[in-house]
């Protein structure tokens, strides 16, 4: 297991120090007000690595989306702290620290995707006023489903794991609908599948 530093910190005050990185480190530092940031801002590791946010700059924290394969959050830290992550599945994680949430963003890219197809066939089966639309998942994802037609409907999911999955669309009206779904896996890659159905 190989390990990550990730440096919080002023980059003026990095410079002036000659603060030299670590040979494993990826160093991310927070520029002084008002432009805050993660630097730099996507950092890729292995599955297994540990990564460590060092809090060079207090008021801060790394604290991951949700929707994603795992989750941290370091709470606000005060300079000279230190906090740790293992990440243990692969995947793009998206990272914000929350009290400059909008413009305070990272991203840690673990592993790489393996697996080249989403998703296989999907079908739509109709009882009545209620459409299910079956797929099944070879990875983990989110799922965005829109309905064109004498209704219009969109449904999102959050993640979803591998495997059999199925989304129930009630009180249709009569008519004929497409069904367009829409996968977001890990890696964020997006898979698109399309499927016409009619009700009544």
């Amino acid at each position: 297991m190989r390990r990550k530093s990730l440096l919080l910190a002023p980059l003026t005050a990095l410079a002036a120090l000659g603060v030299a990185a670590p040979s494993l480190a990826a160093d991310v530092g927070v520029s002084v007000e008002p432009t805050f940031k993660f630097t730099p801002k996507t950092q890729t590791v292995d599955v297994g690595d540990t990564v460590t946010w060092t809090f060079n700059d207090g008021g801060h924290t790394t604290t991951s989306l949700p929707g994603q394969p795992d989750r941290w959050n370091s709470h606000l830290e005060k300079k000279g702290a230190a906090f740790e992550h293992t990440f243990t599945k692969p995947g793009r994680y998206q990272y914000i620290c929350i009290p400059h949430r909008d413009f305070m963003k990272g991203t840690i890219v673990v592993g790489r995707d393996t697996v080249k197809k989403t998703v296989g066939a999907i079908a739509a089966k109709v009882r009545g006023t209620k459409a299910t639309i079956s797929f099944k998942l070879k990875e983990g994802a989110v799922a965005t489903l829109k309905l064109k037609g004498p209704k219009k409907k969109t449904v999102k999911t959050k993640r979803l794991a591998a495997g059999k999955r199925t989304i129930v669309v009630k009180k249709l009206k009569a008519g004929s609908y497409t069904a367009t779904l829409t996968l977001s896996d890990d890696f964020d890659n997006k898979t698109i599948k399309k499927k016409s159905f009619k009700v009544g």
